[in-house]
């Protein structure tokens, strides 16, 4: 048996690839679900459109402090990885959902496969940073999305357990958009999402980003992450969100919608690590909200820009990188995540090693 974990919208994304490819080898998985993002169009949409069964069980988890969260998860966790003991645990990315995982695998001697592994900002303010520094000390194998990850795994020790397979969510890019007809003829649009706790944490932050959404050229259509809304609403900038010229604030979307989306969009504003990188795959550039060191390869290649909402010398760079960014044709984006085929790889390397 293969317990996948997973709690969030990147997460699904990345399981959906891999589970379909174990199920060609035969092996009996099931899925639990933390419950991290509980609003319907955050979590069971996708696990529809990407043809992946409902979990078994869903541990409705989400809401609360890291700390509450994460504890509430291991605590519902040990239980079921106790009542069903699987052969191995599969876990993705860095949410609170994947700390919980490796923590709960880990203390229960049950095998951990990490999917997007080795990537680092270097900075252990930021949240994630912490979990996955420790999900990939405590994981058995590692599978790494570029090779700038694997090499951050050979400086920490990690280069036997560890796989540069390509990125996972490039998987499911491709299968998505091969089924996705766009007009010609549609506008082309700034996408935008907008959910991370360093920037929704203050009002002072949060209207830094409104101010340069305001100053931006065109059209920006922002899915609006459920938590974003409330801390607008709380510090009273909705109504001015709402009134910006030229700013379409939508439900949350399914991928499939996404990836629609992406692929009109001349540029992609975002504090999401995951659709940073995905910026790539789309053919359009990236304004990245937060000043840490991301994806690393996209920087040196001028295609995503990192920066600091609050810093007006940031801000600037920030408008001219906006101003330039155009579509960039397939043959011309940058190639550094695999060849689309990171689920098969995955699966091979868990057969050499013995995991399954």
């Amino acid at each position: 048996m293969i317990t996948h974990i997973v709690g969030n919208r990147p997460q699904f994304i990345k399981l959906a690839p891999l589970y379909h490819e174990l199920e060609k080898e035969g092996c009996e998985q099931n899925i639990i679900h933390s419950g991290q993002h509980y609003d319907e169009n955050m979590s069971a949409v996708f696990f529809d459109e990407l043809g992946i069964p409902a979990p078994n069980v869903n541990l409705s988890a989400g809401g609360g402090s890291h700390g509450q969260m994460t504890a509430r998860i291991m605590v519902s966790l040990e239980e079921e990885l106790t009542a069903c003991r699987p052969d191995l645990v599969i876990l993705y990315g860095d949410t609170n959902t994947t700390l919980a995982g490796a923590i709960t695998a880990a203390k229960l001697c049950i095998p951990i496969a990490h999917v997007e592994a080795g990537p680092r900002v270097h900075n252990k303010e930021n949240p994630e940073e912490c979990n996955r520094i420790v999900t990939d000390h405590l994981s058995d194998i590692l599978f790494c999305p570029d090779a700038i990850s694997l090499h951050n795994l050979e400086q920490e020790g990690l280069g036997q357990a560890a796989y540069m397979t390509g990125d996972i969510m490039y998987d499911t890019y491709l299968s998505i958009a091969d089924r996705v007809q766009l007009s010609d003829r549609q506008e082309e649009v700034i996408v935008m999402t907008w959910h991370r706790q360093e920037n929704t944490c203050s009002r002072e932050r949060m209207e830094s980003i409104l101010n340069l959404v305001e100053r931006l050229d065109g059209k920006v259509i922002c899915p609006l992450h459920p938590r974003t809304r409330k801390c607008l609403v709380e510090y009273g900038l909705l109504e001015r969100a709402e009134k910006l010229p030229g700013f379409e604030m939508t439900e949350p979307v399914g991928y499939t919608e996404m990836v629609k989306l992406m692929n009109r969009a001349r540029l992609i504003l975002t504090d999401s690590g995951g659709l940073s990188k995905e910026s790539s795959f789309a053919g359009a550039k990236c304004l990245f909200m937060l000043d840490v060191d991301m994806w690393e390869d996209l920087v040196k290649d001028k295609w995503l820009y990192k920066f600091d909402p609050e810093n007006e010398e940031n801000v600037e760079e920030a408008l001219r990188f906006a101003g330039q960014a155009k579509r960039v044709d397939a043959a011309d984006r940058p190639r550094h995540y695999g060849d689309g085929h990171a689920a098969a790889k995955m699966v091979q390397k868990l057969k050499e090693r013995g995991m399954i």
